[in-house]
């Protein structure tokens, strides 16, 4: 029956004919300001007319944006988070669980896993935790997997060398995840290793600032040209000057497998 649950669940994050998936991560606030989430209805709603696969919602917008994207698109429930504030957004508090998460309807939850960070033996035993609850209730679980504290990496956001990334899925996938978010590693080849070393689907993050909707668009289509199913991008989208027309042009790449210049296009 868990089996059957997860499936059904997972029908709702990815596209029935591709496979592909774009998730609009929209649980930036309690990090910082950002301006296009101070009144979100509007455009969540645009979002779900424009056929996004799924949302990624902290607890207070997933009650409060239902009605907006209920039915027509997936929810994938944050069950951890950190503040602005403190500014140690590696070290991640987990405020829900999965019951909460069947009770709401979510299709999945998600949570940060920081590898090699100083918390890692605690997080590690919370991402156990959370992937038997996850078995035993049919809910899939994203794994938001980052390797912190090693060769040439930031502290967050990346970049990071293809090498750690591939440590880092491997971790996501070996306690139990069922699809992961990682960051790209920035090329088509070394982000092929990453993807060759994890047996789940993998979605790649925003990452870290780009100077253009060129560089995001290529960005993309190398992840998808080296085997990623989609994105999970949150910034990079809602943040963008044309939130809904960079959807259509992300959907000709994720899921028509289309080329920059036809996305760009689109863009026009």
């Amino acid at each position: 029956m868990a089996y059957l649950g997860k499936k059904s669940r997972l029908g709702r994050i990815f596209d029935h004919r591709t496979k592909t998936t774009i998730i609009i991560p929209m649980d930036h606030s309690t990090e910082s300001h950002n301006e296009q989430l101070e009144r979100p209805m509007e455009l969540i709603r645009k979002f779900a007319d424009a056929d996004v696969n799924a949302f990624l919602f902290l607890k207070g917008l997933t009650k409060s944006a239902a009605d907006e994207f209920i039915d027509r698109c997936g929810l994938i429930y944050r069950i951890s988070n950190a503040t602005g504030l403190r500014n140690k957004l590696t070290e991640q508090a987990y405020i829900s669980g999965v019951e909460t998460a069947v009770r709401l309807g979510a299709s999945a939850v998600a949570t940060n896993v920081f590898v090699g960070s100083d918390r890692e033996i605690e997080d590690l035993e919370t991402f156990g935790e959370i992937s038997d609850a996850c078995d035993e209730w049919g809910m899939p679980f994203l794994a938001e997997v980052f390797p912190i504290g090693g060769k040439d990496t930031a502290p967050f956001d990346g970049p990071y060398v293809a090498e750690e990334l591939r440590l880092a899925v491997r971790v996501g996938y070996e306690l139990g995840a069922d699809f992961i978010k990682t960051s790209y590693s920035g090329d088509v080849e070394s982000f092929r290793k990453v993807v060759k070393n994890c047996p789940i689907p993998i979605v790649i993050a925003g990452g870290p600032k780009t100077k253009s909707t060129d560089e995001v668009l290529k960005m993309v289509r190398g992840a998808m040209d080296a085997g990623a199913v989609g994105i999970a991008m949150g910034r990079k989208v809602w943040g963008s000057s044309n939130p809904i027309k960079l959807v259509e042009a992300l959907k000709l790449i994720v899921r028509e497998n289309r080329s920059v210049e036809e996305a760009l296009r689109a863009l026009a």
